[in-house]
């Protein structure tokens, strides 16, 4: 065997010192955190520069308290699971990986949470292990943002289950993703069996045909749509205003809607009340208002008066030849006494009316006495030549109660 020439050591140690600044380098470049422990010395025989920062250390004040600075940061009811995974470790088989969680404080005193993997790195003359070797992740954000879903996800089971409203979610087929415990209720379903299925399953062929075509309105114009929907229920048919809405995110599927449905049953009860208590105030108004506007008076027995005002219009005449045949009739009277002294003008049509009230009222037994006719209207009458026989005419209505009550 020849013998190495001169200087072989110190080129062996030279290229042992690049090939260890080489991987310290390659350590140092990794995000994590990698460290080896000697467990038997309860010491670091290598870290990466990720651990240092981790611990606000330089790497000498690692290589001098290593364990004794990573222990000070971790929580002390995490210790003692680090010493039963160590213990796990010892009686490990090359290649098996141990993992777990741990909390540890960080430099600004805040608790951060790490995923940890260990497995045995070099064993001993026994074979026992000696140096294990660790990486390990920051998951805190990870485990924020967990826990943020996993309580957002809580509201929204506890809102789903106690909303007084019909709360659901339908993928672009039709199936229910989401459903409130109040739409369960409503179609007597079991808590979750909606889930998967149609509303062919739980509402008959008409209606739930109605829904579907509404939700293929939604997806295709990918705009919100208010309805008023019916709804069976055992009780009787509900009423339900429901506005739809397309929805999309991560992780929801494509041509995915939503709706929320409020009961609006009482409402509408309500509304129908309003409106028969309306028609029937309007119904009475006009009854008063056609009392104003055509009085008609008993003054004494078998004598009735109808003072007229204003203009009159086909309308008014008709209401004021009903109302006069039927207080002729009420009260059996003799005489109806037209007072014209209010009113505005006669032409042919106010002049016919009268003409027409004479002589039904004169079917009914009784006369016509016209009063109050003033010069200028006397004067149109004359010029219409309109045909007044069988109206008896008095000047003023005085004069037609006098020579009524003398008829009587």
């Amino acid at each position: 065997m020849t013998k190495a020439g001169p200087g072989w050591e110190t080129r062996d140690k030279a290229q042992r010192e690049a090939s260890d600044g080489r991987a310290q380098r390659m350590l140092d470049a990794a995000p994590g955190i990698l460290c080896v422990v000697d467990m038997t010395e309860r010491r670091l025989t290598a870290h990466n520069a990720a651990l240092a920062r981790a611990l606000g250390c330089t790497g000498e004040e690692l290589s001098l308290r290593g364990v004794e600075a990573l222990s000070a940061r971790i929580h002390p009811d995490d210790l003692a699971g680090l010493a039963a995974h160590a213990e796990r470790l010892k009686a490990a088989r090359d290649g098996d990986v141990v993992e777990g969680e741990l909390r540890a404080r960080g430099i600004d005193g805040s608790e951060l949470r790490f995923a940890v993997r260990a497995q045995v790195f070099t064993r001993g003359g026994d074979g026992a292990a000696r140096e294990i070797f660790l990486s390990a992740e920051d998951v805190t954000e990870r485990r924020r943002r967990e826990q943020r879903l996993h309580r957002s996800e809580a509201l929204l089971a506890t809102f789903c289950d106690h909303a007084p409203v019909l709360l659901y979610a339908k993928d672009r087929e039709g199936t229910f993703l989401l459903v409130s415990r109040s739409l369960e209720e409503i179609v007597g379903a079991a808590p979750g069996s909606m889930l998967g299925k149609t509303d062919k399953d739980f509402f008959p062929p008409e209606v739930a045909a109605i829904y579907n075509d509404i939700d293929e309105l939604v997806r295709k114009n990918g705009t919100p749509f208010e309805s008023e929907d019916p709804v069976p229920h055992p009780e009787g048919e509900r009423t339900f205003y429901t506005i739809k809405f397309p929805v999309w995110g991560e992780g929801i599927p494509d041509g995915a809607m939503a709706g929320v449905s409020v009961d609006i049953t009482r409402v509408k009860a309500a509304e129908r009340e309003r409106e028969s208590a309306r028609d029937e105030l309007i119904v009475a108004q006009q009854d008063t208002i056609r009392e104003l506007i055509t009085p008609l008076l008993p003054i004494a027995e078998g004598v009735l008066v109808m003072p007229l005002i204003g203009f009159f219009d086909s309308a008014r005449a008709s209401r004021i030849i009903e109302t006069l045949l039927q207080g002729v009739e009420r009260h059996s009277a003799r005489i109806a006494i037209i007072d014209i002294t209010g009113v505005k003008a006669v032409d042919v049509p106010v002049a016919e009316m009268l003409v027409q009230v004479a002589r039904a009222v004169g079917l009914l037994g009784a006369e016509v006495v016209l009063t109050g006719i003033q010069p200028a209207i006397a004067r149109t009458l004359v010029e219409l030549d309109i045909d007044l026989r069988g109206l008896i005419t008095e000047g003023t209505l005085q004069g037609g109660i006098a020579y009524a009550l003398k008829r009587r």
